[in-house]
């Protein structure tokens, strides 16, 4: 049964974007999963104005305006339905992570880091407000201060790399906090898929960050989402065969390894509350996972 609408405004070109997705790592219970958390690579030590280690050859002199911090929030869950039967079941649904920050989120290469083999450097891009106007003015805001943000990972079938921190999805029934599901993503090639809704506010920047490649820079502009539909790999998390019917909150999480400088750290969690009965998933009041 489909619950909750697609957000509106999702195109043909963001589900064609929206494949620019690699599962990582993934645990299907509590306590078991492959792989590794994104690994923070090593550097010759400089410290910059947010107190985070850079590469020497790399730092930025920062010397005019205020950092404009990004704020990214993870939208509630929607289109959220459950797929098969019995040991085989799954809930899907399609997720968002919105930019309504001061700034950009904006994530660069940089090869200057040392990652694993097979991975490659990333570097947070935080700019500057230059004409001192309280606004992100991209013609005039240039000056910008790098941070260590991890390592990214090369996706060999769409030929560009992808961003190794960006959520993680779990399941927990209302009346406790024991998971009973609980997947790790952690890349994404970000870019800006659709605006906000608009009651998380008004902006009106143009899209910026659109087709991702293998050296420009990925993020996600002010005002704008990047959507993962339901039906991608990886949108899901599989239901115990012995799952009990009753009330549950599906959690997403954004920058879950806090490897990104945020303004708000306190909005990192959105929850949608479901009833599952069976195969049958009907809507519940968020309130009950607050």
């Amino acid at each position: 049964m489909l619950l909750f609408p697609r957000l509106a405004g999702v195109t043909s070109a963001v589900l064609a974007s929206a494949v620019c997705l690699v599962l990582v790592a993934t645990g299907t219970s509590i306590g078991t999963s492959t792989g590794s958390e994104p690994t923070r690579p090593a550097v010759d030590q400089v410290t910059d104005e947010f107190g985070e280690a850079v590469p020497e050859a790399a730092a930025v002199s920062l010397r005019k305006g205020t950092p404009m911090l990004p704020d990214m929030t993870p939208l509630v869950a929607s289109d959220v339905y459950i797929e098969g039967r019995g040991a085989g079941r799954v809930l899907r649904f399609e997720s968002a992570l919105a930019s309504v920050g001061r700034g950009p989120m904006q994530v660069r290469p940089n090869n200057r880091l040392a990652c694993p083999r097979g991975q490659r450097g990333a570097s947070q891009i935080v700019y500057r407000d230059v004409d001192g106007s309280g606004r992100f003015n991209r013609r005039k805001d240039t000056d910008f201060g790098r941070r260590v943000a991890g390592c990214m990972l090369f996706h060999r079938s769409h030929d560009h790399w992808h961003f190794a921190a960006s959520t993680r999805y779990s399941l927990r029934p209302v009346t406790g906090p024991n998971l009973v599901s609980a997947r790790r993503k952690m890349s994404f090639c970000l870019r800006d898929s659709e605006r906000v809704p608009a009651s998380y506010g008004t902006w009106n920047y143009p899209l910026f960050y659109g087709t991702c490649s293998q050296n420009a820079p990925m993020g996600v502009s002010i005002g704008w989402a990047d959507v993962y539909q339901s039906f991608l790999d990886g949108q899901s998390l599989k239901l115990p065969p012995r799952l009990r019917n009753g009330r549950y909150c599906l959690r997403i999480r954004v920058d879950p390894t806090n490897l990104l400088k945020e303004s708000n750290e306190r909005n990192n969690v959105s929850e949608r509350a479901v009833r599952i009965t069976g195969t049958r998933l009907t809507a519940a009041p968020n309130r009950l996972c607050t």
